[in-house]
């Protein structure tokens, strides 16, 4: 039997002067301008005060609804920081040339650290792993401190999901694989507002989901050509041998094991391996079936090629909508577009521009801001169908 998704009880205040506003209260109800368009979405968590003033008081914007209800999360756990919607036809504020090399040089710094993290702690990871495939012993504290680094990621002022796309390099990297799922569970855990418990159950099932892969053959999970038949049925039965591997470590709990054994089913029964339909996937496993299509959508492939986030999200819109739970992943496509925000792109023209606004309709064709002239782009006028985000670009 499924958990449902627990809606804790809200309460709210509309703040009449926004001098109340204080960093980490968090925004109730979307926040529009005169002409409808969504300046900041609800759930935006205050960050900098002086500038989320200047822009409501720039939109004319007097007072806004923040939530009273304060959810608690595991130690680290921050929801993803966003920074405020700007809407279609506006210039966002602009920054003189010494803050925005500040600010620049600040990413910069949070990205490397978050690299060079990533590679100590994969490291950790993977002799954790070997030593569980062999039924050695591994302590629930040093898996969880493993949670617990990996939750750092959110410390800093750039988004996660923009972090991980600068660790998407090796195809043959799985540790990257288990990495990133662990930090897209967490949010999509923390934008479903889950409980402490199963936020903590979740992140650590992540961080396992595939650790039966470590017993198959390199050749069979790296493929990159289509596997034969008996090659697919040999690769499904990672889940299992996962859950076998798993289930002899007593603080691994009822909910962890289905969540290693079942993140792959699929809504319409398509999946393996029992071929569970809709509610009767697991919470947790529908969650990690999630971040585990869209990382895997947005890896590299032999090639070095792979798609961009934007691409990725089209694709889940469109051919997904049957396979993962409708409602979490409509939650993921809504909240994920925000996480770009500030992030360069390359188009498929030259031209190198900043995501400024992201539309809830078109997510996948976002407004970009163009270095260094500052004219917008729309990519989701009619005017502009043949640009397109061709890739990310480096920090």
């Amino acid at each position: 039997m499924s958990n449902p998704i627990k809606e804790p009880k809200e309460s709210y205040r509309t703040l009449q002067n926004l001098d109340e506003l204080k960093s980490g209260m968090v925004i109730a109800e979307d926040v529009f301008n005169k002409n409808g368009h969504v300046l900041i979405a609800a759930g935006f968590v205050v960050d900098d005060v002086a500038k989320l003033k200047q822009f409501l008081t720039l939109h004319k914007v007097d007072q806004v609804r923040i939530r009273l209800h304060a959810t608690k999360y595991p130690v680290k756990a921050k929801k993803p920081k966003q920074e405020p919607v700007t809407p279609a036809e506006t210039q966002p504020l602009d920054l003189t040339a010494r803050e925005e090399a500040r600010l620049q040089k600040k990413r910069q710094m949070e990205t490397k650290a978050f690299q060079d993290r990533y590679q100590v702690q994969k490291e950790t990871i993977k002799t954790d792993f070997q030593r569980m495939v062999k039924g050695e012993e591994v302590s629930k504290d040093r898996l969880e401190a493993q949670v617990i680094e990996i939750l750092k990621s959110y410390d800093g002022t750039v988004n996660v999901f923009q972090l991980i796309e600068t660790i998407k390099k090796d195809y043959r990297d799985l540790y990257a694989h288990y990495y990133q799922v662990t930090i897209i569970s967490h949010s999509i855990g923390t934008w479903l507002e889950l409980t402490p418990p199963q936020m903590k159950n979740l992140t650590l099932s992540a961080l396992l989901h595939d650790l039966g892969k470590e017993q198959l053959s390199p050749e069979l999970i790296l493929a990159q050509n289509k596997l034969s038949t008996d090659e697919e049925l040999e690769y499904q039965k990672h889940v299992v041998i996962g859950y076998e591997l798993a289930k002899h470590y007593d603080f691994i709990n009822y909910d962890m094991l289905q969540a290693i054994l079942l993140h792959h089913e699929r809504s319409d029964g398509s999946g393996y391996p029992l071929g569970l339909k809709q509610e009767k996937i697991p919470l947790l496993a529908r969650i990690i079936a999630i971040a585990d299509v869209y990382n895997t959508l947005t890896s590299p492939n032999s090639k070095g090629e792979k798609k961009t986030p934007f691409e990725a999200v089209k694709i889940m819109e469109s051919e997904y909508m049957d396979q993962l739970d409708t409602r979490i992943l409509y939650i993921f496509l809504n909240r994920i577009g925000n996480c770009f925000l500030g992030q360069l792109v390359h188009l498929n023209d030259g031209r190198v521009g900043e995501v400024i606004f992201v539309p809830r309709v078109y997510v996948y064709r976002p407004i970009i801001k163009l270095k260094p002239t500052n004219q917008l782009i729309d990519l989701s006028h009619r005017d502009h169908q043949k640009i397109s985000i061709k890739a990310f670009a480096e920090t």
